[in-house]
């Protein structure tokens, strides 16, 4: 699989869980072998980019750090990672993204079509997976964790160039939209192990406050990074009337005189009207307040690792939660630079 240079960084906090996500990595490689040789070369190239793979990587240091790692967390990993790939193949649909993870998309290669079918065979896989457990409970769980991802996304898509969307609607569509596949990866984790109620709690809430933080961060790379760095197409949120937190940030800094002029550019305005924007964004504070959105998210997750057991697990998970505000921040500081 091709590595994504990004994903190095993050890498470095994941230690522990190495040879565990090795395992996750293989198996993920044989599932195209589970559908006929035609479709399972479109599944084998949608799961060819090498991501963060951070969903797993929740996953595994959850159970490491509630009791220690099985093979039902090898396959957790499987599982959130094919629902994860799944929601790419239908947000570059949606995007018309070219680029995802150094290489051409699905909808690049082979049109719209092709694609929302490709993602409903991994998300069909990914529940036949998760219903091989011998609880019920996992299927469940992954099941309406993957309704919250599908529904999150149906209101962002509704909210497209919706000038009346406000912070806590964007909050909200992101909690479900990213949070819920971290939040299930943390909880199943746990529970996978028999953790307290207390604990297993605490995961959910550890994840669904990463995935809020690591969306921000996602939507600032989408304004303020580089593709080549990046590894996908960006700059597709203005385009297509997404109304992210820096932009949502930047509207409400500015004087109502001028609101209604900035909305149109930020939604309607040409390719150089789209830089004056990302230049007037990264000048009046929006990104400083972003940093302290993802600053905020980071600490309540955090707080809830004062829950589960101390250990090289959850200090990972911490010190992978603290990456993230650091990352925020050098990429606002380039951006701003620029």
């Amino acid at each position: 699989m091709h590595s994504n240079p990004q994903s190095l960084h993050w890498l470095q906090w994941l230690e522990p869980i190495a040879p565990a996500l090795a395992e996750v990595e293989e198996l993920l490689a044989r599932q195209a072998a589970e559908f006929v040789p035609s479709v399972g070369e479109h599944v084998r190239y949608a799961l060819s980019g090498s991501g963060k793979r951070l969903r797993p990587s929740l996953a595994l240091l959850t159970g490491g750090a509630t009791g220690g790692i099985q093979r039902e967390h090898i396959i957790l990993g499987v599982i959130v990672e094919l629902i994860h790939v799944a929601t790419l193949v239908h947000d570059d649909v949606l995007d018309e993204a070219e680029l995802r993870h150094g290489q051409p998309t699905c909808q690049s290669r082979w049109g719209n079509e092709i694609s929302v079918l490709v993602g409903d065979c991994l998300f069909a896989h990914a529940l036949g997976l998760a219903a091989s457990y011998q609880t019920n409970d996992v299927c469940r769980r992954i099941s309406a964790a993957t309704n919250q991802v599908c529904a999150g996304e149906i209101l962002q898509t509704e909210r497209r160039f919706d000038l009346a969307l406000s912070v806590a609607d964007y909050l909200q569509i992101i909690r479900m939209k990213t949070g819920a596949l971290f939040a299930v990866s943390c909880e199943l984790g746990a529970l996978l192990n028999g953790a307290p109620p207390a604990v297993v709690q605490a995961a959910d809430e550890f994840g669904i406050n990463l995935g809020i933080a690591y969306q921000i961060y996602d939507d600032c790379v989408d304004i303020l990074g580089q593709e080549r760095q990046a590894g996908k197409s960006l700059g597709t949120d203005m385009k297509k009337g997404k109304l992210t937190l820096p932009a949502l940030l930047a509207l409400e800094h500015a004087v109502a005189a001028d609101r209604s002029e900035w909305g149109e550019l930020i939604l309607h305005g040409d390719e150089e009207q789209r830089r004056r924007v990302v230049r007037w964004i990264t000048g009046n504070g929006a990104v400083t307040g972003a940093i302290e959105q993802i600053a905020t998210h980071v600490a309540r997750a955090q707080t809830q690792l004062r829950v589960l057991p101390a250990n090289r697990f959850s200090q990972s998970m911490a010190r992978l939660a603290d990456h993230l505000t650091d990352r925020s921040r050098a990429l606002i500081a380039a951006g701003t630079a620029a």
